[in-house]
């Protein structure tokens, strides 16, 4: 099935030509499960969670955990399973469609949003233990500013001392392809010169979508981006190239070795304490 289709004027904020094409187009959330099912990542990200997320939130209160970019549920419904309160928000239609089938029959379903990611006004303040953004869904989202907002709506959702578990790819790692300098050099140009476009900006042909956005981000500037918003990094997980467990040797060039990050952080006045092994 085709996408539905929105002249530009009409995509909301940080959602890109390709990244709109990706949440309207149905078979994309139909067969989602199926064709990330077997990524190494899918496992590794849910285990680092449970090591942190249960001894941090020991309390016999009702906790809550916001999934932002829930897509399918993967990531939220077993925290469901375990008795947390569970809110999940996507863009997509189609992907909360799929997560509310899986819910059918459960004693504890999660709550999902239908929103964007850039426009999280509709969260209040403080009442979430933890959130979640997985598999780089938020360089999905196109624009400094509309990052930025994402940031700081998680801050403001989160409790004191709540933490923020999220994955994004490592810019660095361009530089190890065949032709990592010209890419990284283009890139760089076209954030110099054209006025939508930022430097980590990747377009890109994706499962039938012509041109897929994703925003790969380095260390320094995620560590700058939260700082504004008064979230500090606790620790870093720090990916192989493939994204398929830790990086061997990371004390040597992480930042240009790592596939990408796995990265806890906290509204603690915290600073960057150690990479996870």
């Amino acid at each position: 099935m085709k996408s539905e289709y929105r002249p530009t004027w009409q995509l909301p904020p940080g959602v890109s030509r390709g990244t709109w094409d990706y949440v309207s187009t149905p078979s994309i959330a139909t067969e989602y499960d199926a064709f990330h099912g077997d990524h190494p990542l899918m496992r590794l990200d849910q285990q680092w969670i449970a090591q942190r997320l249960e001894s941090h939130c020991d309390s016999t209160d009702p906790r809550v955990l916001l999934d932002l970019g829930c897509g399918t549920g993967r990531a939220l419904l077993p925290w469901s399973d375990r008795g947390w309160r569970t809110i999940g928000i996507d863009l997509s239609s189609d992907m909360l469609n799929q997560a509310q089938i899986k819910c059918i029959g459960s004693i504890n379903p999660p709550g999902f949003i239908h929103a964007n990611l850039a426009q999280l006004g509709c969260l209040s303040e403080g009442f979430a233990d933890a959130a979640i953004c997985l598999y780089s869904s938020i360089g999905m989202i196109r624009g400094s500013h509309n990052r930025h907002s994402i940031f700081e709506a998680v801050c403001r959702a989160l409790k004191p001392d709540g933490l923020f578990f999220f994955h994004v790819h490592n810019r660095g790692n361009w530089l190890r392809d065949p032709r990592g300098i010209q890419t990284t050099l283009r890139s760089y140009l076209r954030s110099r010169f054209e006025k939508e476009s930022e430097f980590g900006d990747r377009i890109y042909a994706y499962r039938g979508l012509p041109s897929m956005f994703l925003h790969i981000f380095s260390l320094s500037e995620l560590k700058r981006s939260l700082k504004q918003v008064g979230l500090a990094i606790e620790s870093v997980y720090v990916l192989n190239r493939t994204s398929s467990g830790p990086l061997r040797w990371q004390w040597w060039l992480p930042h240009l070795r790592a596939g990408g990050f796995m990265v806890i952080a906290s509204k603690r006045k915290s600073n960057l304490s150690h990479f996870d092994p």
